[in-house]
């Protein structure tokens, strides 16, 4: 059995966000968050953009939570017509974090209740 390397458990969560490049804060996209962890997320959209670009995520939680997340891009995949990166969060707000973390645990826990 293989030991798993993540600090942080995967938590897979569908919910629509919004992509921009840093550099090019016009190209907008909508995109499918995979998986996430307190780390950074796995997520799919149709904006081809290159390992190491700096995006940033405007994630709307159901709670009504809104966060703007900045990340990296470490991985790419092409899936069809669409990508699907992983990305490592490079800056998030003090105050965004507490409702992050609680993001994370209500969608495990309801993830588990499914299960």
């Amino acid at each position: 059995m293989e030991k798993e390397r993540r600090k942080s458990p995967r938590v897979p969560v569908e919910v629509d966000l919004k992509i921009c490049r840093e550099d090019e804060v016009e190209q907008k996209s909508k995109g499918i968050i995979k998986n996430i962890t307190l780390e950074g997320l796995c997520v799919e959209s149709d904006l081809d953009a290159s390992v190491g670009s700096d995006l940033v995520f405007s994630l709307d939680t159901p709670y009504e939570v809104k966060f703007n997340i900045y990340g990296k891009i470490i991985w790419k995949e092409a899936i069809g017509r669409d990508f699907r990166y992983g990305t490592k969060f490079t800056k998030l707000e003090i105050t965004e974090k507490p409702d992050l973390y609680k993001f994370i645990l209500v969608t495990m826990c309801l993830n588990e209740q499914k299960q």
